[in-house]
């Protein structure tokens, strides 16, 4: 049976800054918000636009407690190859019936059925889609994609090694980053629960130039690299990656305010100087957050 669109829950964390000190391991995704553990909050929204949810639980033994809380959901463990979140998609992808699929992280228990939606409406013309925020840092876990176009890059971040989310972004043709502010969301609804403080705190957006959504149209096939004139790999991560050389993929980031992109691509150059501006990017887009 197939499906308009696959709902995915990404689960297989160790969550670690969530931990106390002495106190015996609790796992995130089963911690009650307003009574409700995280992990049902968030399936419950899945459920409101897709009859199809999955669950990337990291391994089998968690699928079991999980499937004691949420009931009606496909498990799937890590694939190998690949770790972290990008590990738990792709397995999800391959248990997917539909063309669209939309991730959203466990320990995000405000996510809105209404962002979803809005952001499956991009992947009509975009390979990948996300809420940016306007600083330009970009929640690149919160993800809708089309199926088979994700996992060609995916597949190939996993011959590379790769281990970070917005490589997804950075290696999909087209790329969509959605202004949630700009659209009138509550900035709750991406909150991150890494720290039991982070429960109930009060939310706001940063300061930012960004005033709308950002688009990222690059001409070539994912699905066909290797056939691809190397020229139309400029300003992705392929031809930084194959270069070491950022600039093209950086200007295109810089000019439409996807700075934590930016500061990504600067992280894979072969200058030593260029990393550490990088590090510096980032620090000034994380410093003010209160999300």
């Amino acid at each position: 049976m197939g499906y308009m669109v696959c709902g995915i829950i990404l689960s297989g964390g160790m969550s670690r800054r969530f931990q106390s000190p002495g106190e015996a391991w609790v796992d995130k995704a089963l911690f009650p918000i307003d009574g409700i553990p995280m992990i049902l909050r968030i399936y419950r929204e899945l459920r409101k636009i897709s009859n199809h949810v999955i669950i990337a639980s990291g391994s089998l033994d968690r699928a079991r407690v999980y499937r004691d809380v949420v009931g009606d959901a496909v498990f799937v463990k890590d694939i190998e190859g690949l770790v972290g979140p990008l590990s738990g998609l792709l397995s999800a992808l391959y248990a997917c019936q539909s063309d669209i699929a939309v991730a959203v992280p466990v320990d995000m228990p405000y996510i809105s059925a209404d962002l979803l939606k809005h952001m499956i409406r991009g992947t009509g013309d975009f390979d990948v889609v996300s809420p940016v925020l306007p600083n330009g840092l970009v929640e690149t876990a919160v993800i809708a994609v089309v199926r088979d176009s994700a996992i060609a890059v995916l597949e190939r971040l996993r011959g590379l090694g790769r281990t970070r989310i917005a490589d997804l972004h950075r290696g999909a043709p087209k790329v969509q980053l959605i202004d949630i502010k700009k659209h009138g969301y509550d900035p709750r609804v991406i909150v991150n629960i890494n720290r039991r403080s982070d429960i109930g705190k009060a939310v706001s957006y940063p300061e930012g130039p960004i005033n709308g959504d950002i688009e990222i149209i690059r001409d070539f096939d994912v699905k066909d690299l290797a056939g691809t004139p190397r020229e139309r790999l400029r300003g992705s991560l392929w031809w930084t990656i194959e270069t070491g050389d950022p600039y093209e993929e950086l200007r295109i980031y810089l000019s439409r305010g996807a700075y934590m992109l930016a500061a990504y691509a600067l992280q894979d150059s072969s200058n030593i100087f260029e990393k550490y501006i990088a590090e510096a990017l980032l620090d000034m887009i994380y410093r003010d957050i209160n999300i």
